[in-house]
């Protein structure tokens, strides 16, 4: 979802449609007499995000542990939501213990909060999935000038990085990438530019001295429109049959694009 200038991705609208929902539930209690238990939401909630970010860390240590500050940069959106559920639930318990009269504020609030959270990402999930139109009859350009239908793509599964050289997550994921790409073979990438020349994007890979294949030219964004994608970087995870399976926006780490390969490779073959 777009709002203005911002790409906003599904799960974090439906956490957010969660808080409003907790923190209505608690304001219409309070209104009716019982203890105003908004700041309590808003500590649980704190724990819960704190907690699933640990979770997911823990369980892609290998790759966080390559760049340990990329541990604290929570835009690439690596959460562990069973995990954050459960803290979210200890520590609403725990402020419900020590504070009686926060009890049944407290728990009506979590309870519609995370019912509302779920019922947001099952909606997402399915409209998106509704949604994503297969790979389309579509030929591109490589920076040689040569066509490249993206049709060739099917038979093995295919991640396809939108991105523009005048975009600072793009420029900052691309190394992240370009390694997987030379470790993960049975994965075809993609790098399609967008609204860029070729000369353009030559000039940036030499400055930068990356070494890519697969580079292309979407000097029309026929990509973007394919998809709706209408913020960079946005990251397409697709299976071997040319199915869109995830949509990632916003800058991959090396554990978040090591979860979405998992997502679309057997299990002998995604990288952990």
């Amino acid at each position: 979802m777009n709002i203005g200038p911002l790409a906003l991705s599904s799960a974090l609208l439906a956490l957010l449609f969660g808080v409003v929902a907790a923190l209505a539930v608690a304001g219409f209690l309070a209104r009716r007499g019982y203890a105003d238990a908004g700041n309590a939401l808003y500590l649980a909630l704190g724990v819960g995000l704190l907690t699933a970010r640990i979770a997911y860390v823990a369980g892609w240590w290998p790759q966080y542990v390559q760049q340990p500050l990329s541990m604290l940069n929570i835009r690439d959106q690596g959460f562990d939501p069973i995990a954050g559920a459960l803290g979210l639930l200890a520590a609403a318990m725990l402020i419900g213990w020590r504070r009686p009269p926060l009890r049944r504020p407290l728990a009506a609030g979590v309870a519609v909060g995370i019912a509302a959270w779920a019922f947001a990402g099952l909606l997402a999930y399915k409209l998106t999935a509704a949604s994503h139109p297969g790979l389309p009859a579509l030929a591109l350009r490589d920076l040689d000038g040569r066509e490249v239908s993206l049709q060739t793509l099917r038979g093995q599964p295919s991640v396809i990085n939108l991105w523009a050289t005048w975009c600072g997550p793009c420029r900052r994921e691309m190394p992240v990438l370009a390694e997987a790409q030379r470790t993960t073979t049975q994965v075809r990438f993609v790098f399609a530019d967008q609204g860029e020349s070729a000369a353009a994007v030559k000039q940036f890979m030499r400055v930068q001295r990356l070494v890519l294949d697969g580079v292309l030219i979407d000097g029309n964004l026929d990509l973007s429109n394919h998809y709706n994608a209408r913020g960079y970087p946005t990251t397409l995870f697709l299976d071997a049959d040319g199915r869109l399976r995830d949509m990632h926006i916003g800058e991959l780490s090396r554990a978040t694009l090591a979860e979405r390969l998992q997502r679309i490779t057997p299990p002998a073959a995604a990288p952990r």
